[in-house]
């Protein structure tokens, strides 16, 4: 029958299409976790920032905002990226790997430019894991340069779905 559905026997079958690229499976899902680990650093450093804001001694700086919203506004990006990333996507991968470099780069970088700190005590505070901020902004950085380049490799080494052959027609 001409002009059909594609079980009866009309028209291209979808099956028969090419598949398309999609991100490599294992690095990709190794490339998500390790997204939900750095944004569970994120909030915890965000939540260790509130709790000391809230304190009876504690004010609401500039700084403690920056920290909170920085926290919060960078998990919530980094689960949209591992949620493509989880999904296999190409794109999903290299935003998640731009993200965290990102990241990083900011931490290492831009925070001692704003805040007129010197890059060795930004450096001391990162990995010196003290307290609760430290600790976690020290395992954000270290789960952060892992996602970035799981993610580049989830990215970068295509695998396509499994070929599907049309039955043979009587």
């Amino acid at each position: 029958m001409a002009g059909g559905p594609a079980a009866w026997g009309g028209g291209p079958s979808l099956l028969a299409m090419p598949p398309r690229p999609r991100a490599n499976a294992p690095t990709a899902v190794i490339a998500g976790i390790l997204a939900l680990l750095t944004a569970g650093m994120f909030v915890w450093f965000a939540l260790y920032n509130v709790v000391y804001a809230s304190a009876p001694a504690g004010r609401w700086s500039s700084l403690v905002l920056v920290n909170v919203l920085g926290g919060v506004v960078g998990a919530g990006l980094l689960l949209v990226a591992a949620g493509f990333t989880f999904a296999r996507m190409i794109f999903g991968a290299w935003a998640l790997c731009v993200l965290c470099v990102l990241y990083v780069v900011a931490i290492f970088v831009t925070a001692p430019v704003l805040w007129g700190t010197a890059v060795s005590a930004q450096l001391k505070f990162v990995f010196g894991f003290d307290g609760g901020d430290g600790i976690a902004i020290g395992l954000a950085i270290i789960f952060g340069v892992l996602t970035a380049i799981t993610a580049a490799i989830a990215g970068s080494v295509r695998s396509y779905g499994p070929t599907t052959v049309t039955p043979p027609r009587p």
